[in-house]
C-alpha cells in the first residue's frame, strides 16, 4: 500500500491583525463583538502574538511617548545613571538600566538595549515601599515634569485602562467547559496591579556578532504586553513553532503589538500562548519603542483556569525570573 507524505506547513509572513473596536462600541451588536473574541482567541492560542488596531489611543498620545524616550536617551551618560535602578528603593527595580546588563538564555551575549523602568507610582512613605515592583520612579533632574513625568504617568493610566479590555476579551475566550464568567480575569488588574514599562533604546550596531541582540531570545514574564514600536525601523521576530521559524513583527501605522506573557499561559493551562521572541539590531539607525506590561496583582494566588489545581503567585513568579536573568544586578531582588 502506498503512503501518504505529509506537506510541512509553510510559516505565515505575519502574525495576525485584530480590530477591537466592535467590543468597545455600545452600538456593536454582539455577532461583531463575539467576532472580537474569536479573532483574539485564535491569534492568543496559536501565536502568542496580534497587531492591535481599534484600540482608541490617539496617535499624539503615541509619538508624545516615543518622544519622551528620546528625550531620556539623549541625556549625557552620567544624568542616566543619576537614576540608574541601583538607585531605587530596596527591590522596586525602578530607574535607568544601562545596556549589557540581561541575558536571557546560556551562550548568549548581553542585551544591547539600554531602558528606563517606570512603576505605579507609590510613596516613599507607604508601608510597602521598598518590596519587589513596588515603591517610587525615578526621575531624571533635567527634564521637566510637564514634558515627562506628566506624559508618562497619564500614558501609563491609558495603557492599564486598555489591558481591562483586553482582559475582558481573553476571559470570553476561554473554553465554554471551564465554566468561567465573564469578568474572570478582571481580579488581575485591579487593587494598583504591577505595571512597568519600558522606554527603550537599541543604540547602532556596527559589528554584528551572532551572539548578541538588541533583546536575545525570550518569552516574557507578566500577563500581556503592549508594544508602540516606532515606525521605520525594525528588529521584532517572533518563534513560530509549527514552522520552527521566525515570524518578523516590524511597526505598522496606528498599531500595538500585543502578546501574552508566562504569567497568562500558566493561568490559563497553555491555553494562551507565551511566544518565544527576541529584537534583531542591525545597521546604523537607532531604534525606539515603548512596552507596557500589566505583570498583575503582586500578591494574587492565580490557580489554574482549567482546574487543574496548579497555583502561582504573581510577584514571586517575576521576581524568580527578573534575578535569573539580571545577573549581578538582580542580586538586589532577592
Amino acid at each position: 500500500m502506498g503512503s501518504i507524505e505529509k506537506i510541512p506547513e509553510t510559516a505565515p509572513d505575519a502574525i495576525p491583525t485584530v480590530d477591537i473596536s466592535a467590543f468597545t462600541d455600545p452600538n456593536a451588536s454582539a455577532q461583531a463583538k463575539q467576532a472580537v473574541v474569536d479573532a483574539v482567541r485564535h491569534a492568543c492560542t496559536t501565536y502568542g502574538f496580534f497587531y492591535l488596531t481599534g484600540h482608541g489611543v490617539s496617535t499624539e498620545k503615541r509619538e508624545g511617548i516615543l518622544n519622551c524616550a528620546k528625550k531620556f536617551f539623549d541625556l549625557p551618560m552620567e544624568e542616566r545613571m543619576d537614576v540608574w535602578i541601583g538607585k531605587s528603593m530596596g527591590k522596586s527595580f525602578r530607574g535607568y538600566e544601562p545596556p549589557g546588563i540581561q541575558t536571557h538564555q546560556k551562550g548568549l551575549l548581553p542585551d544591547i538595549k539600554e531602558c528606563f523602568i517606570i512603576g505605579h507610582e507609590v510613596p516613599a512613605d507607604h508601608p510597602d515601599a521598598g518590596t519587589f515592583s513596588t515603591g517610587p520612579n525615578l526621575w531624571p533632574k533635567a527634564l521637566k515634569d510637564e514634558e515627562f513625568r506628566a506624559p508618562i504617568m497619564d500614558y501609563q493610566a491609558t495603557m492599564l485602562d486598555l489591558s481591562k479590555t483586553l482582559l475582558k476579551i481573553l476571559a470570553r475566550g476561554l473554553p465554554k467547559a471551564w465554566g468561567h464568567s465573564p469578568d474572570v480575569m478582571d481580579q488581575f488588574a485591579e487593587n494598583d496591579p504591577s505595571m512597568p514599562m519600558r522606554l527603550l533604546h537599541y543604540a547602532p550596531q556596527e559589528v554584528l556578532d551572532e551572539r548578541q541582540f538588541g533583546v536575545g531570545d525570550h518569552t516574557d514574564f507578566g500577563g500581556i504586553a503592549i508594544l508602540l514600536q516606532e515606525l521605520g525601523t525594525k528588529g521584532l521576530e517572533v518563534w513560530y513553532p509549527p514552522t520552527e521559524t521566525w515570524i518578523a513583527v516590524p511597526p505598522r501605522p496606528g498599531t500595538y503589538v500585543i502578546n501574552m506573557g508566562d504569567m497568562m499561559q500558566r493561568w490559563t493551562a497553555g491555553y494562551y500562548r507565551s511566544a518565544r521572541h527576541r529584537v534583531v539590531t542591525a545597521g546604523a539607525g537607532h531604534r525606539y519603542s515603548v512596552p507596557w506590561f500589566l505583570n498583575g496583582q503582586l500578591g494574587l494566588r492565580c490557580r489554574a483556569l482549567d482546574g487543574s489545581g496548579a497555583e502561582t503567585v504573581v510577584g514571586e513568579h517575576i521576581r524568580q525570573r527578573l534575578v535569573a536573568t539580571m545577573g549581578e544586578a538582580g542580586k538586589a531582588l532577592r
